[in-house]
């Protein structure tokens, strides 16, 4: 009964060839548990994910990976039935990666992602596809441009304004949604860094959000 919060982590991994130039796996299994006495009562939080990594350097410049998971996303809160959810999550996405010395880096991939609810929790269910394309280029040792854009593809045939929607989605839309962003990195001395960060983003239906930041790192 004096309870206030409890949060327990267990994360395991075997790796295969994990110092291997040529190819390697990772397995990974994270358990995170947590439970919160709030002003309404208790909450009760469970995530529990299933990862795999694996990686072919084909050559110096040409790199295949694959992301998988399998995992399962649990909020109960008693006072609360309609914020309850629990999801089953199954997602791969491939990864090529194009490096030409240390000036230029390409990464783009294909992700497949689907949600399910269970049925006692609403039976919500979301389908998304996503190309992402990212590089970043250095110029001399003391500067690099990165950027990167990401369309979503979302379908899900549910209200967009609940709590378990906001998960499902990934704060995005059903429908296409468009992201994007561009970094500028500047070395100043040896231990001074300027970032200014360009973000924008476009969910579906709505009308384009621009974001600017600028920041000065003591390293």
């Amino acid at each position: 009964t004096a309870l206030v919060t409890l949060n327990t982590t267990l994360l395991n991994t075997f790796s295969f060839n994990r110092f291997s130039s040529k190819w390697g796996f990772d397995l990974t299994n994270l358990r995170n548990n947590g439970k919160s006495l709030l002003t309404y009562g208790y909450e009760s939080r469970k995530l529990n994910d299933w990862l795999i990594k694996w990686r072919w350097n084909i050559s110096r410049s040409l790199l295949l990976s694959m992301n998988g998971k399998k995992g399962e996303n649990t909020l109960l809160t008693p006072q609360f039935a309609n914020r309850n959810y629990q999801l089953s999550i199954y997602s791969a996405e491939p990864f090529i990666t194009f490096i030409r010395g240390t000036t230029f880096r390409l990464v783009t991939s294909y992700k497949f992602e689907n949600k399910k609810n269970e049925p006692v929790y609403g039976g919500e269910k979301s389908i998304s596809n996503s190309v992402n394309v990212e590089s970043k280029y250095n110029i001399l040792q003391s500067t690099s441009v990165t950027g990167k854009f990401t369309f979503n593809n979302i379908s899900y045939n549910f209200p967009a304004n609940t709590t378990v929607s906001y998960i499902m989605l990934d704060g995005l839309l059903p429908g296409k949604n468009y992201l994007w962003s561009v970094i500028l990195t500047k070395r100043l001395l040896n231990n001074l860094e300027l970032n200014f960060q360009y973000d924008g983003r476009k969910p579906a239906g709505t009308k384009t959000v621009h974001i600017g930041r600028a920041s000065l790192t003591a390293l």
